[in-house]
């Protein structure tokens, strides 16, 4: 059984057989295969290199003298190359100088041929034991060299006999200077005497001792290291050193102080803080609340360490937005609702805001952190407010119908003061075709008496012709009177007369229609088709003694759809805008008549229409201030500044249209209006 586990081992191992003798390479590889080795041969230097480099040898068996490089040779080539395997030489001359030399060159050891099987296998063993123990050996050192801890081995008095790297880093005493030192060196006098007492009493009672030190540095600094101690047993059992294992944690000790500190100070400060703070796990368990969270929902701290839910906190019936709020917080998903019912311990509830976000540790989502806002005084004040609000809006309400109504006067005292400025105008218009109608009547009442007196005459011979025939005398008589009344001239004038009389009453109706037609009233919101192109007429007819002595009217008013509209409001419009360019000309006092343009054209969804005068036009500074209410560019008690702004609430606010105003660098002013062709709700300013 023993043959057969050793046998299992060594199949893991690879020699090497390096030989020129054929006989004496197999007779070795035959030994070595019997053992249970795998192996390699070669049966020169040269061959013997190039394997080293490629194949994986655990052991060389290697002769001295060989063609091309020899045994020496080879093992001069392992030094340089820094190979680690065990080298056994073999040789058939009992050349002690050469066997030196071998072991001086790093050969494990020298075998003279032929080799006994026996001699041969305790060789391969312990050459292999050997090396594996050295490569232990050497890792354990490198591994306590290149350590990042400290390590001091002392004997059972606390002499110290080795240190690494690491303790020279940490306490600043190299190996040379720490050698035989007590390892109380390091003692700093802040551990008392009963500290060390139990630290020696654990130790050589075989047990490990592990805790925290305050120690001096060879600068005299102190350091906090935290140190395992174990006892080093003989073969009997007996103690004979301790190794110490020290890593310097002060600057970890600052940093604990420090966290400690922070944790204390924020715990500090979230007790100051009025509101509730919070933190919760991903699962919604709270693991930190605050001072007034704590006393606003009625909990101990000790409450709510127990695996306690931040549901228990909120009415069951927002429980579900809970969980989907912290689903949502979790993902960083906006929340739209952060307001809940919360729930106290003594089952009263309050409307509370929660705002949250999650904490992130390395890259991903560990819970949440947030803040609660106890809005139950900002319910009860938005509930009055509204109630306030509601008062006041029903206040605006009135006071807006007031101002409606007062805004509706404005507009008809406009209107009426327009009317009555164009009173006397209107009378002279009416008053001509009247006069003119007097003298015709007048006139005519005398062409009639004429007329009945010569009827008559022709009457009484008619009489008279009944019984004989008319005289000479009566017939020259009949004809003197036809010449003295001019009967062929009167009978010649009567046409004229009723025609000049016809148009006379025409034109007095036509006055009287547009008269009629701008005094009518619809209802103020009311929309009707209107023809805005009769529309100006109807303006330019009761306004023309306000332009005739002034200005020349040419109109382009092209063929245009009906516009739904107000037309009393729209006509007002154009009254003013027409009166505006009448006086602007006027007030140039100029020699000729100045001109009037009025066009209209169909645009799109809207009509256009514009108003242009060669006037004296508006100076850009008050350009942008002739809409405003009560500004005038009139001499004082000549205007009352709220036509335009009246033409303007009507165009804009109450029929959805523009108005504007443009002043050619040739000179007078056009002011442009847009109409909606379907009528529009009226829009308020806000």
């Amino acid at each position: 059984m023993e043959k057969k586990l050793l046998s299992a081992e060594n199949s893991a191992k690879t020699v090497l057989v390096v030989d020129d003798s054929a006989i004496s390479r197999t007779l070795v590889v035959h030994i070595i295969q019997k053992l249970g080795y795998q192996t390699i041969q070669a049966d020169n230097g040269n061959a013997c290199i190039e394997l080293l480099n490629t194949r994986s040898i655990d052991l060389l068996l290697l002769d001295i003298h060989m063609p091309g490089k020899n045994g020496l040779e080879i093992l001069d080539y392992i030094r340089e190359k820094n190979m680690v395997l065990p080298v056994i030489m073999i040789s058939g001359s009992s050349d002690i100088e050469q066997a030196i030399q071998s072991l001086k060159l790093g050969a494990y050891t020298y075998l003279l041929k032929p080799v006994e099987p026996g001699r041969l296998e305790i060789t391969l063993k312990n050459a292999l034991n050997e090396f594996e123990l050295r490569r232990k050996v050497r890792l354990f050192s490198a591994a306590i060299t290149e350590s990042p801890f400290g390590v001091a081995i002392t004997d059972r008095n606390g002499i110290i006999e080795y240190t690494n790297p690491g303790f020279t880093a940490i306490t600043g005493y190299d190996e040379d200077e720490a050698r035989g030192k007590n390892i109380g060196i390091l003692k700093s006098g802040r551990q008392s005497r009963a500290f060390y007492s139990k630290f020696w009493k654990t130790i050589e009672s075989g047990r490990i001792w592990q805790g925290e030190i305050v120690n001096r540095r060879k600068n005299g600094e102190l350091y906090t290291e935290h140190c395992i101690v174990s006892p080093i047993p003989d073969t009997n059992g007996t103690i004979t050193h301790f190794i110490s294992i020290k890593q310097d944690v002060t600057l970890r000790k600052k940093e604990q102080e420090a966290l400690a500190e922070s944790e204390q100070r924020f715990q500090e400060l979230a007790d100051l803080v009025p509101q509730p703070l919070f933190e919760t796990d991903i699962t919604g368990r709270i693991t930190f609340a605050n001072h007034s969270g704590l006393q606003l929902f009625g909990y101990s701290k000790d409450e709510i360490q127990n695996d306690f839910s931040c549901l228990r906190l909120f009415a069951p019936e927002d429980q579900e937005r809970i969980r989907t709020a912290i689903a949502s917080s979790l993902s960083n998903t906006p929340i739209d609702n952060h307001e809940y019912t919360a729930l106290k311990k003594d089952g009263s509830t309050f409307p509370i805001l929660i705002y949250s976000s999650p904490i992130i540790r390395n890259g991903t989502p560990s819970g949440l952190r947030g803040i609660g806002l106890d809005i139950t005084e900002r319910k009860r004040s938005e509930l009055q407010l509204m109630e306030l609000n509601q008062t006041l809006e029903e206040r605006v309400e009135e006071r807006t119908r007031e101002l409606e109504i007062t805004h509706q006067q404005m507009v008809l005292q406009e209107k009426l003061a327009s009317i009555g400025q164009l009173a006397a105008g209107l009378a002279h218009e009416i008053n001509n075709p009247v006069n003119f109608l007097r003298i015709n009547l007048a006139s005519l009442k005398e062409d009639v008496s004429d007329l009945r007196l010569i009827l008559e005459e022709y009457r009484a011979i008619v009489r008279s012709a009944e019984t004989r025939p008319p005289s000479p005398e009566e017939l020259q008589k009949l004809e003197k009177l036809e010449n003295q009344l001019s009967i062929d001239h009167l009978l010649d004038d009567l046409p004229v007369i009723f025609d000049e009389s016809e148009r006379g009453f025409e034109r007095i109706s036509t006055i009287i229609g547009s008269m009629r037609n701008f005094s009518f009233r619809h209802a103020v919101d009311q929309r009707v088709q209107f023809d805005i192109n009769k529309g100006i007429r109807d303006t330019l007819i009761i306004a023309r003694n306000e332009y005739r002595y002034h200005a020349e009217i040419e109109t382009n008013l092209q063929e245009i759809p009906m516009v739904s509209c107000n037309p009393e409001q729209i006509n007002q419009v154009f009254l003013n805008l027409i009166i505006n360019s009448a006086h602007a000309i006027a007030s140039q006092k100029r020699a000729n008549k100045g001109t009037i343009t009025i066009a209209t054209s169909c645009s799109g969804t809207d009509v256009v229409c514009t108003v242009s005068d060669d006037g004296p036009g508006i100076p850009p500074e008050t350009r942008n201030r002739v809409f405003e209410p009560f500004f005038t560019t009139k001499e004082p008690g000549k205007g009352t500044g709220l036509g335009l702004s009246i033409s303007y609430d009507i165009i804009t606010r109450k029929h959805g249209g523009t108005i504007s105003v443009t002043c050619p660098p040739s000179g007078g002013s056009t002011f442009t209006i847009t109409l909606p062709l379907n009528a529009r709700k009226e829009i308020h300013e806000p």
